[in-house]
C-alpha cells in the first residue's frame, strides 16, 4: 500500500494496517523536520521525536536516512502532481488548453498553501541533495515538469501562446514564479496571484474555478 493509498483510506474513514499508519506518521514528521532544518541538519532522532517514536523504530520502516528522504521527495512531488491532474481532468475533454493551464495554476498554488510540510520540504531540499539522491529523484521531477510542459505545448499548438515559444523554458519560469511565493505573507489572495502568473505567461483567466 502506497503512502497516498494510506492517506486516502484514513481520510475516508477506512482502515489501514498499523505499520502503514506508522510509516505515514514517520513521513509526515520527516517532511516537517526537513522543512525546518534542511537536508544536512536533519537527524533521524529529530524525526523520531516529532513522530513520537524511538529512533530505532524508524529502521523497521526505512533502512536509512536517505531512503526516508527519497520517499518524502517522491510523495511530495507525486501528491502535488496528482492534485493538479485531478483539477485539470475535472474540466472534461472540451476544455481549452488555456483553461486547463489556469486550473493547473490554481491547483498548484492551492497545494503550496495547504497545511502540510511536503511542498516546502521538497522545494528546500532540491538544491541541497547529494548527487546520488538527486539522481534518484530526477525521474519524479521530470514527470512533474513534463506534465506542465505538455499543457503549455498544447496551448501553443492551439494558437493560445506564440508559435515560437520555448515551452521547456517557460515551464521552468512558470514553476519558479509559483514556487517563489511559498510562505510569503505579502503574496496576496491566490486568485489575484494566479491572475498575475497567467498574465506573465501571456494568458488571461478563461473560466477555471477560482477560490
Amino acid at each position: 500500500m502506497s503512502v497516498n493509498d494510506v492517506r486516502v483510506a484514513i481520510d475516508a474513514g477506512g482502515q489501514s494496517t498499523k505499520g502503514a499508519r506508522t510509516r505515514l506518521r514517520i513521513l509526515d514528521a520527516a517532511a516537517r523536520v526537513l522543512r525546518e532544518k534542511g537536508y544536512a541538519a536533519t537527524r533521524l532522532s529529530d524525526i523520531a521525536e516529532v513522530a513520537g517514536l524511538q529512533t530505532g523504530s524508524l529502521a523497521f520502516h526505512f533502512r536509512s536516512k536517505n531512503e526516508l528522504i527519497d520517499e518524502v521527495l517522491r510523495h511530495g512531488m507525486t501528491a502535488g502532481l496528482a492534485g493538479v491532474r485531478r483539477s485539470v481532468d475535472r474540466l472534461g475533454p472540451d476544455a481549452t488548453p488555456a483553461v486547463r493551464i489556469e486550473a493547473a495554476v490554481h491547483a498548484h498554488l492551492d497545494g503550496l498553501a495547504a497545511r502540510n510540510d511536503y511542498a516546502p520540504a521538497v522545494l528546500r531540499l532540491v538544491d541541497q541533495l547529494p548527487a546520488d539522491t538527486r539522481r534518484r529523484f530526477r525521474p519524479t521531477e521530470r514527470a512533474y515538469i513534463g506534465y506542465w510542459r505538455d499543457l503549455l505545448t498544447a496551448a501553443r499548438e492551439a494558437g493560445e501562446l506564440p508559435a515560437d515559444l520555448d515551452t521547456a523554458l517557460l515551464t521552468r519560469l512558470l514553476l519558479g514564479a509559483m514556487n517563489a511565493n511559498l510562505g510569503r505573507a505579502d503574496a496576496g489572495p491566490r486568485g489575484r496571484l494566479s491572475t498575475a502568473i497567467l498574465f506573465m505567461i501571456g494568458l488571461r483567466g478563461n473560466g477555471a474555478s477560482q477560490e
